[in-house]
């Protein structure tokens, strides 16, 4: 409601909340028509993903933007992100930077950039994840043809998605803050571990689903660069989180009775 950029419609989309929360929103409903307050239907799975793609199939509008129900956006940020549509009518997506922000909402002072994430962003988003879920505006065009989001995905669901993005469309990166993201003990994103094998299961699994969606887009040469990505990817694992040789035989014996094509792939980053 404070954005200074005033032609929006916001839809929010409730997964099953046992809180108040549509008796919250609907104080807003009522002041405000250009919000919204929908549940998400059992014909859309649960999560993230599921809710997401109930709030694209209701959402009207030209662009879409993404903000989780714990973080929010700085005043001026749908301004700056749809003045750069206008002047660059190629890019598919802009982003800008994130601010953390305490369990009070306090800021932080701990930027995150995504500048990184610039012009072609297809190999760099092979390799990691430069973009938060609440940052980017897209336009609606993207989704047409890119699809919806994966909800079989709950971790790294919005890295699968970017990739797939950045395969058709140009990013731009403002070098702004354009919304601040709250740190504390239930984010989701805290049950990511470092232990090698997981680490190694969410790559692989993200490689699986690109190449499925894939199939009939990409060329020999992209996926070449797949493949060489990904193997750069588990060269790394294997650098910073398989210390001696016993720990790297032992991690892809695991593999190896979790996904023998993928051990394969592994064993082929080390000796290449």
């Amino acid at each position: 409601m404070a954005q200074t950029y005033t032609h929006w419609e916001c839809l929010v989309v409730d997964d099953g909340s046992t809180d108040a929360t549509e008796v919250q929103v609907k104080v807003y409903t009522e002041k405000d028509s250009r919000i919204r307050y929908v549940k998400r239907p059992d014909t859309y799975p649960k999560g993230s993903n599921g809710s997401r793609n109930y709030g694209l199939y209701l959402a009207q509008g030209s662009f879409i933007a993404f903000c989780d129900d714990d973080d929010f956006w700085l005043d001026d940020k749908l301004e700056k992100q749809l003045a750069i549509f206008k002047e660059h009518p190629d890019v598919g997506l802009v982003t800008g930077n994130i601010e953390y922000v305490n369990s009070d909402g306090k800021r932080t002072g701990r930027v995150i950039k995504q500048t990184g994430n610039h012009g072609d962003a297809f190999e760099s988003l092979l390799f990691k994840n430069g973009l938060s879920m609440i940052t980017p505006v897209l336009k609606r065009e993207v989704f047409d043809k890119v699809g919806l989001f994966n909800t079989d995905f709950v971790i790294f669901e919005d890295w699968e998605y970017w990739r797939r993005v950045a395969y058709y469309y140009p990013f731009y990166a403002l070098p702004d803050v354009l919304a601040c993201v709250r740190k504390h003990d239930s984010n989701t994103s805290l049950i990511v571990t470092e232990a090698p094998f997981e680490q190694y299961a969410r790559y692989r699994a993200l490689t699986k689903a690109l190449l499925k969606w894939g199939k009939h887009r990409f060329t020999k040469a992209d996926k070449q660069l797949i493949a060489k990505v990904e193997a750069k990817r588990y060269r790394q694992l294997l650098r910073n989180h398989c210390l001696g040789v016993k720990s790297k035989v032992n991690l892809f014996f695991k593999i190896l009775k979790y996904d023998y094509k993928g051990a394969f792939v592994l064993l082929k980053a080390v000796f290449l």
